[in-house]
């Protein structure tokens, strides 16, 4: 267990000997940080929130062993209360967990992300700028989701579509969802599936292909319902705020 100090910074904190906390970063009590966290100016975490985690699997995972990954929170994170961010993760500027989120090793999101309560990040995930979580999302180890992609309460990225029956070694085939796509409420995502520019997966669709950039699609299995018109784009939305 990597060795951890009482802080009076807050009640209950406890950081590692080699972390620094920020003499504007807002702790909360029972806050635990551990070593290899690098903080950025003005974070706040909340009461319970775990940093910088060492990994903790079970002997069968699949999951590559880790040790000794450094952790980033960019200047003005928020950490929701009792959230876990596992070592080795990237958090960028401006982003922001909500409560009882797990984000795992290796997952790297944007500036100004928002991730919704209770949702869980998988391994190597990436997340791009501005993109937002509603509470309860799945995002499966080798989920790719661009910038600004909404998406709804719980959705479930999946990542092994075999269930457990892929090749010993095989990395799990992940989805990609890309730039201004939004998805619906209780969607669920299969690999191979590819969610164009702009498109629309309705509420509780299921994809397992690609979606055409500016589709809306809906059903199980999903099927194309329309195109998205140029007055719903990201841009001319923006552009009427």
């Amino acid at each position: 267990m990597t060795s951890l100090v009482a802080s009076d910074r807050a009640p209950g904190l406890h950081v590692a000997p080699d972390v620094v906390i920020p003499s504007d970063a807002e702790i909360a009590p029972h806050v635990t940080v551990y070593s290899g966290v690098r903080l950025g100016a003005g974070v706040m975490l909340d009461q319970g929130a775990i940093i910088g985690r060492p990994q903790r699997i079970d002997a069968r995972s699949r999951s590559p062993r880790r040790l000794g990954d450094a952790t980033t929170l960019g200047d003005g994170c928020r950490v929701g209360s009792y959230s876990v961010v596992a070592a080795g993760a990237g958090i960028g500027v401006g982003t922001y967990l909500g409560d009882q989120v797990l984000v795992r090793e290796t997952a790297v999101l944007g500036q100004e992300v928002m991730i919704g309560r209770g949702s869980s990040i998988g391994v190597g995930t990436r997340t791009g700028d501005r993109t937002r979580f509603q509470n309860g999302v799945l995002m499966a180890p080798g989920t790719i989701i661009e910038e600004d992609v909404l998406v709804g309460p719980l959705v479930t990225f999946v990542g092994d579509p075999t269930m457990g029956r892929r090749a010993v070694g095989a990395p799990p085939a992940g989805v990609r969802v890309r730039r201004a796509s939004r998805i619906g409420t209780a969607a669920i995502i299969v690999p191979p599936a590819d969610v164009g520019v702009e498109a629309v997966v309705g509420a509780g669709a299921l994809v397992r292909g690609e979606v055409g950039a500016r589709t809306v699609v809906v059903g199980t299995p999903a099927q194309e319902l329309r195109a998205v018109r140029d007055d719903e784009l990201l841009e001319r939305w923006r552009e009427t705020e």
